[in-house]
């Protein structure tokens, strides 16, 4: 019994190992998955100044606020 669950877990282990180790990056070239979600830049080559728009309060709160003194 001892020897039967040795005997699964090294085979676990090398067949972990093994598909780590096929998926990795290539030496010197990176991965393809980094050019596929990397950050949109402009003609240029440089990143995007652009800023989001989303607001985490409404208008009608954000105002509230701003009235009060706590932004």
């Amino acid at each position: 019994m001892l020897k039967k669950a040795l005997y699964t877990g090294l085979l676990a282990f090398f067949v972990l190992s093994i598909s780590t180790s096929l998926t990795s990056c290539k030496a010197k070239e990176g991965c393809g998955l980094e050019d596929k979600y990397a950050a949109p830049t402009n003609k240029d080559g440089g990143l995007s100044k652009k800023r989001g728009k989303s607001n985490l309060f409404s208008k009608k709160k954000r105002k509230k606020m701003k009235k009060r003194g706590q932004g």
